[in-house]
């Protein structure tokens, strides 16, 4: 189909990937979504309006917060017009929000332009710190047995506008407060290397001086050991941060508990991070999830400690935040503590992390699956 066609049934987005003469076409709603500034460009071209524009409307939603066309002074009635017929700000509908008792954390759950449910945690911490956790697929395909996500079925990747838009969501709430998104975490649903592309692409949008302009190094992607994710990222000349889901500290352990480790066994993923770390020079983050009586042993500390000798990285102990699923409890605080303590003790650096958003089901995955158990329960009340 030709672009003017599409152009005129208004039912796609156009945009043109880095380096590429093509148009990349993404289906969806009547009003396609808001785009990074080179998409936004060639879409304002194609309808004959002067690229500078591109720029003040990227000014005005990511730095001002502006949710509403009407709202920028700077743009002609027309442009306006046009603008919202064609271009959504948002890709995304809220459908929940939840905040913790203290105000601190809050999850949303949206829904995408084709009926997919995702999650994003803002949390604000005491240092001035405010940071998203992302999701970069609807569900996920590796089914961790301690995940709530890995209990959903798999619907997609998301685009990157819908990554996006999950930071622009609370960029906007945060305005209202005189503060502003300082970090981000790819720790939602979904394994972001395996959507790798728009994962990127969000990053590069993400980090655009005229868009909501966060650094790199504030940024972090999370990957439960895809190889080949952290081969590429090592040659993206990209400085974001680096976390591995380990998890545990064998491979008997960690293939229980996480099946990618069936297809990506431990020294391969050892041997990946290494390089990694060899070609960048950049420190690696492991999370860690305590689960007792699975990896919060003491001899499981000692392996940790043996596994990741001499490396340049951090561990992160993570106490988990229950979900619910049999057979999986989070490890006692007194055996976190001696956990870290081990650690320390033969020189590898960790922090326990703090807990938030508990009263909230802030772990990912849990607000969408109790809104897809409200549906099915209703449905099965209807037959």
């Amino acid at each position: 189909m030709q672009v003017a066609i599409l152009e005129k049934i208004g039912v796609f987005a156009f945009t043109k990937r880095k380096n590429s003469n093509t148009l990349r076409v993404v289906q969806g709603s009547s009003t396609p979504p808001m785009l990074s500034k080179q998409d936004l460009i060639l879409k304002l071209e194609l309808a004959k309006f002067p690229k500078f524009r591109a720029k003040q409307i990227m000014a005005a939603i990511y730095q001002q917060a502006v949710d509403n066309y009407d709202e920028i002074t700077t743009l002609p009635k027309e442009l306006k017009e046009y603008l919202k017929k064609n271009i959504g700000i948002m890709s995304l509908k809220p459908v929940r929000s939840m905040v913790s008792k203290d105000g601190k954390t809050e999850k949303a759950l949206f829904e995408t332009n084709d009926g997919q449910k995702i999650e994003a945690v803002l949390m604000e911490f005491d240092d001035g710190r405010d940071s998203v956790c992302v999701s970069s697929q609807a569900g996920c395909q590796l089914g961790c047995k301690f995940c709530a996500t890995g209990t959903l079925k798999f619907g997609r990747n998301l685009t990157y506008e819908e990554i996006s838009d999950q930071v622009l969501y609370f960029a906007q709430k945060l305005h209202k407060k005189d503060r502003h998104v300082t970090n981000i975490v790819f720790m939602g649903m979904g394994e972001p290397f395996m959507n790798y592309e728009n994962v990127m692409d969000s990053i590069r949008n993400i980090n655009d001086p005229d868009g909501l302009n966060i650094g790199a190094r504030h940024i972090t992607v999370s990957t439960s050991g895809i190889c080949e994710g952290i081969e590429k990222l090592a040659d993206a000349k990209i400085q974001v941060n680096l976390a591995v889901s380990l998890h545990a500290p064998t491979q008997e352990i960690r293939q229980k508990i996480m099946p990618i480790a069936h297809k990506y066994p431990l020294e391969q993923l050892m041997k990946a991070i290494e390089d990694y770390i060899q070609k960048t020079n950049r420190r690696v983050s492991y999370e860690y999830v305590m689960l007792k009586n699975i990896n919060d042993g003491e001899k499981d500390a000692t392996a940790l400690a043996r596994l990741l000798k001499g490396q340049l990285c951090h561990v992160n102990l993570i106490p988990y935040n229950a979900t619910g699923i049999q057979g999986i409890e989070g490890s006692h605080k007194n055996n976190i503590k001696v956990f870290s303590e081990i650690l320390k003790n033969r020189g590898i650096t960790s922090t326990i992390r703090m807990t938030m958003g508990q009263d909230i089901d802030a772990a990912c995955g849990q607000l969408a699956n109790k809104e897809a158990r409200v549906k099915s329960g209703s449905a099965n009340q209807s037959k």
